[in-house]
């Protein structure tokens, strides 16, 4: 693993490398950016350079040296962190001295899922690190860390990749067959994570585009149609339900986006070319202000749905805001 091996975000990935290079990582980095653009792996990979070189075989993540915490758990809780919590707790892997000599190294995913009190307690490791150690934390919703460990650590930023590039390292590199790299690429929205979890399980890739076309069937109408998909689309309740949600309207965003810039004259930033059509007649119907508005608050949901809003409530204000009023998006089937 190689700092290069990151798909896009070459500026992100030359600052690493630089400083490495001088001596200038520093303790703690805090990498934030959207959801399954490659933070966690970068962040491994970064791990995989900070080890002693051949000091330990295999994948990084089999190294004594490295406490990883990427679990699908909804919250971290203070036991996580604390030393004399869970077994392998944070403060308890970072007392160790390292394994294999060198660095210990401690990558901690979505760290935006930790509690008050987990968060204090990370707070004194950042401000009191142990010798010969690396925190390396990642979250792509940073407001929701506390501000006294967002100011301790070093930042560094990712963004969404590439559509074109997606589809070429899912076809070339991985093998995935070109149909289904065009639409994984298309509906990875560019998140390579995403994309790459979609090429390998077409229910899914399947589901996502029902959902898309769902989302368009809304168009021309009215109040009924809006109230009517809120409710089909509103998902079952707890932690996979507001996950769902959430990747639907990453999905939904991400066809106005291009409708946005269809509108403001520019279709070659486009991303979705299975969906250019309907695309286009959302451009010639709204202004770049309309389609500006919907885009808007589709993130804004997003937001929400993090901040657990009742799903229900949030899809039909949603709806009825975008597909209620005048001027609304067309009918496009």
């Amino acid at each position: 693993m190689a700092l290069g091996d990151l798909l896009g975000n070459p500026a992100a990935v030359a600052w690493l490398g630089s400083a490495l290079d001088t001596g200038q990582l520093g303790h703690a980095l805090l990498v934030t950016g959207p959801d399954q653009v490659g933070k966690t792996t970068l962040m491994l990979n970064l791990a995989a350079e900070l080890l002693p070189s051949g000091a330990w075989p295999g994948d990084p993540t089999s190294n004594p040296d490295l406490w990883l915490e990427d679990s699908p758990d909804e919250r971290i809780s203070i036991r996580r962190v604390r030393a004399g919590g869970d077994p392998g707790s944070l403060q308890g892997f970072l007392s160790l001295r390292p394994y294999a000599g060198g660095a210990r190294v401690a990558v901690l995913a979505r760290a935006e899922r930790l509690t008050e009190e987990a968060a204090n307690s990370l707070l004194k490791t950042i401000e009191e690190p142990p010798p010969r150690t690396h925190l390396l934390l990642t979250a792509h919703t940073p407001e929701r860390l506390p501000a006294t460990i967002v100011s301790r650590c070093a930042r560094l930023s990712l963004g969404l990749v590439e559509r074109d590039p997606i589809e070429a390292w899912l076809r070339d590199r991985l093998g995935v067959d070109p149909v289904t790299a065009e639409l994984a690429a298309d509906l990875g929205a560019g998140r390579p994570g995403r994309a790459l979890r979609l090429a390998g399980d077409s229910e899914a890739l399947s589901r996502e585009l029902a959902v898309l076309d769902r989302f368009l069937a809304i168009g021309g109408g009215g109040v009924p149609a809006a109230l009517e998909a809120a409710a089909e689309l509103t998902p079952a309740a707890g932690v996979e339900g507001r996950e769902r949600l959430l990747v639907d309207l990453a999905i939904w965003a991400a066809f106005v986006r291009d409708t946005a810039v269809r509108a403001a004259g520019a279709p070659e930033l486009a991303r979705l070319r299975s969906r250019s059509r309907e695309a286009e007649a959302w451009a010639r119907a709204l202004s770049p202000a309309d389609t500006g508005r919907i885009l808007d608050a589709l993130l804004r949901a997003g937001a929400e749905v993090a901040a657990y809003a009742q799903p229900r409530l949030l899809l039909e204000a949603l709806f009825l805001a975008t597909f209620g009023g005048t001027p609304a998006p067309p009918a496009v089937a």
